[in-house]
């Protein structure tokens, strides 16, 4: 009797240990898949592209492509990014040049002979992707506060658009399966009102932009080869 007894002590305690350890590991877990979770929901990195030794075409509209190609990745993480469009050539006057004053280099661009390049750098910094383009920063995605103010450059002031996401998306892109952000912001300019919406890929970037101002839509760019 004392042998069962022992026995069923011994089996009861380990019960007991079983069951506390279950119960502990019922509670992490939650927990460390909801952090695991949220640092991933924040991790703005991972819509900084696209990769280094891939180019992207977007469709610029009017049988304008733009090529887009990371150059360089900073030590820091700071993406640098060239846009390459060939624009159609246009017959530019001896008067036109001499009236405007146009540079030699935009001419050749105006005639379709070089490409018009644009270099800027996208940052992840604290939930955010970070634009800095000429010298002017701005936000492209806030994944902590979903809710940002963006400055969009006009010819007479940066005019300051409320922006914030409305939407997530998973798609098949370029052979892969990506989270799709979508953003939407709205602003004033000349007492009228700008609307921009705009998506960004896991991996590849801002791959979709629009424009809307008086009622009219304008697609500013959007991947061409899916």
């Amino acid at each position: 009797m004392v042998i069962k007894r022992g026995r069923f002590t011994h089996g009861l305690a380990k019960k007991l240990i079983f069951v506390t350890i279950s119960l502990l590991l019922v509670c992490i877990i939650p927990l460390f898949i909801s952090q695991v979770a949220t640092a991933n929901a924040d991790d703005a990195s991972i819509f900084l592209g696209p990769p280094p030794g891939e180019t992207i075409i977007l469709d610029g509209g009017d049988g304008m492509d733009i090529k887009r190609t990371t150059i360089a990745i900073s030590e820091l993480g700071v993406y640098s990014i060239e846009d390459r469009m060939r624009t159609p050539g246009v017959e530019v006057t001896q008067e036109d040049i001499e009236k405007n004053k146009i540079p030699e280099n935009i001419l050749r661009v105006m005639r379709g002979e070089e490409d018009l390049v644009d270099i800027f750098t996208l940052q992840a910094k604290d939930g955010k992707v970070i634009l800095n383009r000429h010298g002017e920063v701005s936000v492209v995605l806030d994944l902590e506060s979903r809710e940002w103010i963006h400055d969009l450059s006009s010819d007479r002031k940066n005019v300051k658009m409320e922006s914030r996401i409305v939407d997530e998306q998973e798609e098949f892109i370029r052979g892969e399966k990506r989270k799709i952000i979508y953003v939407e912001a709205h602003g004033k300019i000349d007492d009228g009102p700008v609307y921009r919406n705009y998506r960004v890929a896991s991996g590849l970037g801002v791959i979709h932009m629009a424009l809307t101002f008086c009622d009219l839509e304008s697609v500013l760019y959007t991947l061409k080869d899916n």
